[in-house]
């Protein structure tokens, strides 16, 4: 049994038992009245008895008055009982009438308790079609993630492979040009060398001499050419594979990159939120380590143009023998701190092009850069150091297009033709 049902069962009693309470009150009182008519009735009687007996005139008067006043006083006491009722009864009818009211109101509340509750049962079972439902959709979605994270797995094996096999043909064709070119260079040098062992051993004019001359100059060509075939293709082969670890390496990256792209475009916005505030950490990781790195590089090129190895050219193209980054500095007007940072900013711009930095530390490298005053990239040129690194080093710096800008123009005065050591 609801609360409301047993809270109209206790009212229903309660207005029964005010009903029946009223009903004995108005029946005390016509009571009441009737009894106080008969009194006054019986008194009256007694006193005509006495007034016969003693034929008073003026005592008949009196008692004739009396009866009067008593006859109007209970009639006006059975007015005022019956107003008095009738007011009771008015009284009653209006708690009657209010007590209805009351229990319609009640009524009512039960009834809008009852659709409340009704269309709480609605809600709360719509709440639950609702979470069921985005249950379905966010499976729906994790499996359309975990699909497109497969998708795009498969499709940069394939395409990693595909890159594999053609860095191989690639390696495989230059390993034979360069064991050709190593074969012919040791055969014109084979032959150059057979000449000049023939006409010395003509003019010798012995025959055994010659003849053992000959053998042996053949002896040591061949073990040249071997030689020189072997390293060639040494080379070739260090070369090839180098190049293909950078390349794998870096479609490893751009498909590891793909990857992470697509699951944070189906994740949420929170995700996002992590996301930016791990790539920012990232960059300020990334931005010290590059700080530090370009910090060493400009001590290095600070050593290097102190010893007039590194001397960039001057406003007018002329740098005079033993010229120092001092006088150069001075003679362009530009400050050491100005160089400094600017060194910085161009070999930090060059080294984020090369991807496997790390790989090539003990190794060196001098580039000659010229940049436009725009810090346009004009020219670059290898004049020194580790072949594989310098060529990894041009590779990087060719997949710029533009340098920072100088901050003045002195300081693009000596930097628009410089050369620069790079040491990881």
């Amino acid at each position: 049994m609801s609360k409301a049902t047993i809270e109209n069962d206790k009212l229903k009693r309660a207005i029964i038992v005010s009903v029946i309470l009223h009903i004995i009150l108005i029946a005390i009182l016509i009571w009441s009245s009737f009894d106080e008519h008969i009194d006054a009735s019986a008194g009256g009687g007694g006193g005509s008895a006495i007034d016969a007996v003693m034929v008073d005139p003026g005592a008949v008067v009196q008692q004739y008055n009396r009866q009067q006043q008593q006859q109007a006083s209970s009639k006006r006491a059975a007015q005022q009982r019956e107003k008095q009722a009738q007011q009771q009864a008015e009284e009653l009818q209006e708690k009657q009438a209010a007590e209805q009211q009351r229990l319609k109101q009640l009524e009512k509340e039960r009834l809008e308790a009852q659709e409340q509750a009704k269309q709480q049962a609605d809600q709360q079972k719509q709440a639950q079609e609702a979470a069921k439902e985005a249950q379905e959709q966010q499976k729906q979605a994790e499996a359309a993630a975990a699909k497109a994270k497969a998708d795009a797995k498969a499709q940069a094996d394939a395409q990693a492979k595909s890159q594999a096999d053609a860095q191989a043909k690639a390696a495989e064709e230059a390993a034979k040009k360069a064991q050709a070119d190593a074969q012919k260079k040791a055969a014109d040098e084979a032959a150059k060398k057979a000449a000049d062992a023939q006409k010395k051993a003509a003019a010798d004019a012995a025959a055994a001499a010659k003849k053992a001359q000959q053998d042996a100059e053949k002896k040591a060509a061949d073990a040249a050419a071997k030689k020189a075939q072997q390293d060639a293709e040494k080379k070739a082969a260090a070369e090839a594979a180098k190049k293909e670890a950078a390349e794998a390496a870096a479609a490893e990256k751009a498909a590891s990159e793909k990857a992470a792209a697509d699951k944070a475009a189906a994740a949420k916005a929170a995700a996002d939120k992590k996301a930016a505030a791990d790539a920012k950490k990232k960059a300020a990781a990334e931005k010290a380590a590059a700080d530090k790195a370009a910090a060493e590089g400009v001590d290095d090129l600070f050593g290097d143009l102190s010893s007039g190895k590194n001397a960039p050219k001057g406003a007018s193209g002329k740098t005079g023998s033993g010229s120092t980054a001092g006088s150069n500095a001075g003679a362009s007007g530009a400050s050491q701190s100005d160089i400094a940072a600017y060194s910085a900013l161009v070999q930090a711009a060059i080294k984020g092009h090369l991807y496997d930095w790390d790989t090539y530390k003990g190794k060196t490298c001098t580039l000659r850069v010229k940049i436009g005053q725009d810090g346009t990239l004009l020219g670059v040129t290898q004049e020194g150091g580790d072949p594989t690194f310098c060529q990894a080093m041009l590779s990087a710096t060719n997949r710029m297009s533009k340098f920072p800008k100088p901050p003045t123009k002195a300081v693009y005065e000596v930097f628009r033709n410089v050369p620069l050591d790079f040491k990881p």
